[in-house]
């Protein structure tokens, strides 16, 4: 069985590649790989750092605060540069994040105001946003489901 963490980050990816699927269904999870160069859109969903605290007497419950990691890639293609390309996946993926139901086991589903652009260094060609769904969960001590 999986832990409450790995839960939510395949929720995540879930919503989105919901019909229609976003970035033409080319959503991984778990790794930072480059974008393909046969593809002009893809989206990463990884996990970061989780804080957790106590939140009942003698330790029976743990409440979390899991940042769920949006990066979507698009790359320029003739006549449309990379941000403008990147653009409509940034409408569409806050979109479907925000209308995104809480997972089984999460309190809350809040996205983060904080969005960043950055020119892959790589390949010149390529725009990635980054943003975060902060998921609010709780578990038992003894366990992390």
């Amino acid at each position: 069985m999986s832990s409450q963490f790995l839960a939510i980050r395949d929720a995540v990816k879930a919503a989105l590649l919901q019909t229609p699927a976003l970035a033409s269904g080319h959503v991984l999870a778990g790794r930072e790989v480059p974008l393909p160069t046969e593809h002009t859109q893809g989206i990463r969903v990884s996990l970061m750092r989780s804080r957790g605290e106590l939140v009942a007497l003698y330790g029976a419950a743990r409440q979390w605060q899991t940042p769920v990691i949006v990066h979507l890639l698009a790359r320029a293609t003739a006549g449309v540069d990379a941000e403008t390309a990147v653009d409509s996946l940034l409408a569409s993926t806050y979109a479907r994040l925000d209308a995104m139901a809480p997972p089984p086991g999460a309190v809350s589903v809040t996205l983060d105001p904080d969005i960043r652009w950055a020119v892959d260094e790589a390949d010149q060609s390529v725009v990635t946003v980054t943003l975060a769904l902060i998921v609010t969960h709780i578990t038992t001590t003894s366990t992390l489901e």
